[in-house]
């Protein structure tokens, strides 16, 4: 790592108080959907539902992206909305613990839970029990990866698919090794460092790149999109491999000149509050609509191979 422990510490108390403030926004910002909450014996899911157009319709778990930090179930509305319109399913985005006051096993037991609580109560939902399948961008997409992996230690089959946008697989190597991209720097070492203990970064539940061959054996199929400007772009390629040569069925794409977060800013109107946390350059492609066609061709391709 080439950045001072000083360096990193001012990243950390920058990038949390940033995040406090999206998660005083995800509370209030106004959404298509309907806020629920999932009730367990020591805490509470918060989620958003929407529901599908027919009965008996498939259900995507959708997990947010943000580096395990940042982010809420409501602040992708117009995302999850057309996602689950376009392909005929009801979407339940899960709100799941983050850091810097939990890590990564508070996130997993959250995804988890929300999974069989929707497969226990398919018929109040109108959703089909058999047709669920795990979606996810960036920290979001290693959650679907990972909980995929934690279901199968449980000895549940609860996935029909993964869908993975731009996954966030590695948490174990060093971020200013996996090359340029619109996602580096010193953030990369504190979204690391917040989500797991050194020691625990390498396993597969944490780093999905980590698992051994009989551990995704079996796993839902999958489709991942990755963006072409994107420094993890490399290990989603990876795991994609890793999964074909598991028997995984996997269908890849990969959305041309895009930066990393892009399918998050894709579709509807965003927010001022939304847009205050988005880079220069990702608000000019907002702006021109670019990344409204790349993420409807990424969509495309979700909906081709589902």
């Amino acid at each position: 790592m080439g950045y001072p422990r000083e360096v990193i510490e001012q990243v950390k108390k920058a990038v949390c108080k940033e995040a406090m403030e999206m998660r005083q926004l995800n509370h209030v910002v106004p959404v298509t959907g309907k806020r629920l909450q999932i009730e367990r014996p020591d805490r509470q899911i918060k989620v958003v539902f929407y529901p599908a157009k027919t009965e008996h319709a498939p259900l995507i778990l959708g997990f947010h992206g943000g580096g395990f930090l940042f982010g809420g179930c409501a602040l992708n509305d117009a995302m999850w909305s057309e996602t689950g319109a376009q392909l005929g399913a009801a979407v339940a985005s899960v709100g799941y613990r983050k850091s810097p006051e939990y890590q990564y096993k508070a996130a997993i037991e959250d995804a988890y839970d929300a999974a069989v609580y929707f497969y226990e109560h398919a018929e109040e939902y109108g959703i089909d029990r058999q047709d669920i399948s795990v979606m996810g961008c960036s920290a979001g997409a290693n959650l679907a990866a990972s909980v995929c992996l934690y279901a199968k230690q449980q000895g549940k089959h609860l996935f029909q698919r993964q869908i993975l946008m731009y996954p966030f697989l590695d948490s174990a190597t060093d971020p200013d090794s996996k090359g340029n991209g619109s996602l580096e720097g010193p953030v990369m070492y504190v979204f690391n460092e917040m989500h797991c203990k050194p020691e625990e970064a390498a396993l597969p539940i944490v780093s999905p790149v980590f698992a051994q061959k009989k551990e995704l054996e079996g796993l839902p199929r999958a489709i991942i999109c990755y963006a072409d400007h994107d420094c993890l772009k490399a290990e989603g390629q990876k795991y994609a491999g890793m999964l074909r040569d598991a028997g995984v069925c996997v269908a890849d794409m990969l959305a041309s000149g895009m930066p990393h977060g892009f399918y998050e800013s894709g579709f509807g109107k965003i927010s001022e509050g939304e847009m205050d946390f988005l880079g220069d350059d990702v608000k000019e492609m907002i702006r021109n609509g670019k990344i409204a066609q790349a993420s409807q061709e990424c969509l495309d391709f979700v909906q081709e191979n589902f």
